[in-house]
Parts: structure tokens; C-alpha cells; sequence
């Protein structure tokens, strides 16, 4: 596997040439429908290569940066898109990689297209056995089970026996890390969404049968549903609603307990009582995923390695609720803001 180079190199770099064209969905306005249209590779350079795409991962931190709302600011006209997997078809010299190669590649921006240009170190070589598995899984990979291994492992720093809490469980990086939970010795994994077609899905997935369904109810609702279904305490909340459901997590943790934030679904990002933290004697921290690339590649990419691992052996497999054509871009846009998706929508290019 490949992703051993620091990630610190994968600045963006100006260039005037273009060696080819391809197809893509492109931001040419911030806030308005994405194109799909004729879009210019640039020169590869070294340390780079070409990767033909089999399939890209929809997030929704690119929907909030085609709208300008993202933290991480790009002009247009730009092509999104953060992850995908593909086979490699053409690299620079001196390449550890091979063409024909089969990788998952960080594109941290220009997947969601039919061919990307990728800094090397962004790419994970996929092992043969992955020949047997479909790409676009590998595509649903990295991003959701990144953040929730990460959310679990280093910042809650989860035990055997834990009961972990994980919101918007129906959602690509819930649904990881409920099966993330369960491999790693939970003793109970409790899914918290907003319906009980949400709940049978995360159920599915091996979240206890007795969960939280917190849209229609107030904080203290949500309080009431997490003690019915977790009598005992939360040792672990892996939240990314917000809202009106991250407090009352919280105030459910037992002495010690952790919490993680990793996303605002809900739309309002709360504030924390400080006198929970110190009265329960509890944590909270955030994970910020993406910025491991710059920040600490080395953890990055030992996960990413377990994962991979993971998945080659069928220990996790992404839920892919929808496969979407590539020029059909806009349309995952809508699944995804519109909550009608569970776990991952991939988009797929023509042919």
C-alpha cells in the first residue's frame, strides 16, 4: 500500500499546461448547479499520476464548498470532489506506482470527474484481492470510515465494553462507525435518527435494537429517549447533529465519559455548558478529518491502512444507498441536502 510520503507536499501548484481533457462536474459558480462539461487536466509533474475513475464519494463538506460555505475556500470554476477510487493509467517518472494499478486517491478536490490527476501520496495501492470487490466501495471508503475510526480511536478513545452513542447514525460516517464500534469491542452501540425507517437501517448495520428517534422532540425529549434506551450511561458520543441533541448526550455520558463532535446536520451549532464537563468530569473534542492530511499524516495513514485491511478482508462493508451517473452531479447534491440518503451516494462516470 502506498500513502507513505508526507501529505504536507499536497499543495496546490500553478500551472499553464494542459496535457488532456475530460469530462467533469464543475462548480462555475459558487451557489449554482454544478456543469457537466469538458474540463482541462493539467501537465503531470512528478510525484504525480493519472487515475481513470471507477467511481467518486459524495460528502457533504462539498456541497457546502460549491455553495462558498466551507472553511476550506475555493474559486471558481473548480471540480469537487475529495475521494474516489480508479485505476491508474499513465505516471510521471520514477513512479512507485505502476499503470493498471488499482487505488483509492485523497483527491482533496477534482474527483468528481472521469480522470483526476493525483499527487502520489494521496493514492493507497489496492491489493489484488480488491480485483474481486467493487471499486465504487473503495470509493465509499476513506472518508466516512476515516472520520469515524478516528472519532472512536483517537479522540474518544473507545474500550472494550464501552456504550457509545453515535447521532445521524443513518448517515454515511453514522453507519461507519456503528460497524466501526462493533469491531472494536463495544459492548452496546446505541443509533440516534430522524425516523424509524433511519433506525431499521442503522439496526442493520448492528446498532441495539432499542435506539433514539430525536426529530419532533426537544432537548429534554432526547435526554428521556437516551436514558430508555441506555439505562446504564453513555461512555462514548460520537454526535454530528448539533442542535438540540448534542447537549443532552452529553449531560447521558457517565463519569468520565467522551464525547466527539464532528459535524452541525442539525444546523445550529450548540454551545456547551462548561459546568457539564466539570461536574461529570467528561471530555469533548473535535475531529476535523480532512486536516490530518496537512496536520498529521501519519495517523491518517495508518488508519486508512487498517481500513483498507478491513474492507479487503469483509470485515466492513460501505453502504452505498445510491449509485448516481456522473452528469448526474446536482442529483446527489439534492439526496444528500435533502436527507432522503443513507450511508454513502457514489457518483459513477459514463462507460
Amino acid at each position: 500500500m502506498l500513502l507513505s510520503r508526507s501529505l504536507r507536499s499536497m499543495r496546490p501548484r500553478l500551472r499553464f499546461l494542459s496535457s488532456s481533457t475530460t469530462h467533469a462536474a464543475v462548480c462555475t459558480e459558487l451557489g449554482a448547479p454544478l456543469q457537466y462539461q469538458m474540463w482541462e487536466l493539467p501537465t503531470l509533474q512528478p510525484g504525480e499520476v493519472k487515475v481513470r475513475v471507477a467511481g467518486t464519494g459524495v460528502n457533504f463538506a462539498e456541497i457546502l464548498q460549491a455553495k462558498g460555505q466551507y472553511q476550506e475556500m475555493k474559486e471558481p470554476p473548480f471540480v469537487p470532489g475529495n475521494e474516489c477510487a480508479g485505476e491508474v493509467t499513465e505516471t510521471a517518472p520514477g513512479s512507485k506506482l505502476s499503470v493498471g494499478d488499482q487505488v483509492i486517491c485523497l483527491a482533496r478536490g477534482s474527483a468528481y470527474a472521469c480522470d483526476v490527476i493525483a499527487d502520489e501520496a494521496a493514492c493507497i495501492k489496492l491489493p489484488e484481492a480488491a480485483r474481486k470487490r467493487d471499486l465504487c466501495e473503495a470509493a465509499a471508503l476513506l472518508v466516512n470510515y476515516g472520520t469515524a475510526h478516528l472519532a472512536l480511536e483517537n479522540r474518544a478513545a473507545m474500550k472494550q465494553g464501552d456504550t457509545v452513542l453515535v447521532t445521524a447514525a443513518a448517515g454515511g460516517v453514522g453507519l461507519a462507525a456503528i460497524e466501526l464500534a462493533n469491531i472494536m469491542g463495544a459492548g452496546k452501540v446505541i443509533a440516534a435518527v430522524g425516523s424509524e425507517e433511519k433506525l431499521k437501517i442503522a439496526e442493520a448495520k448492528g446498532a441495539a435494537s432499542k435506539g433514539v428517534i430525536y426529530s419532533g422532540i426537544d432537548s429534554k425529549g432526547v435526554r428521556a429517549a437516551i436514558k430508555s434506551a441506555a439505562p446504564g450511561n453513555l461512555d462514548v458520543v460520537i454526535d454530528m447533529v448539533g442542535s438540540h441533541v448534542l447537549e443532552p448526550s452529553l449531560r447521558s455520558l457517565n463519569w468520565g465519559g467522551r464525547g466527539v463532535v464532528i459535524g452541525f446536520a442539525g444546523g445550529e451549532i450548540p454551545k456547551v455548558p462548561s459546568n457539564i464537563l466539570l461536574v461529570k468530569n467528561i471530555s469533548v473534542s473535535g475531529l476535523f478529518w480532512g486536516a490530518h492530511m496537512i496536520h498529521d499524516p501519519k495517523t491518517l495513514i495508518e488508519s486508512a491502512n487498517k481500513l483498507v485491511a478491513w474492507w479487503i478482508a469483509g470485515d466492513i462493508t460501505p453502504h452505498i444507498c445510491k449509485k448516481v451517473p456522473l452528469e448526474d452531479a446536482n442529483t446527489a447534491f439534492e439526496l444528500l441536502e435533502s436527507r432522503k440518503s443513507t450511508g454513502k451516494v457514489v457518483l459513477v462516470p459514463p462507460g
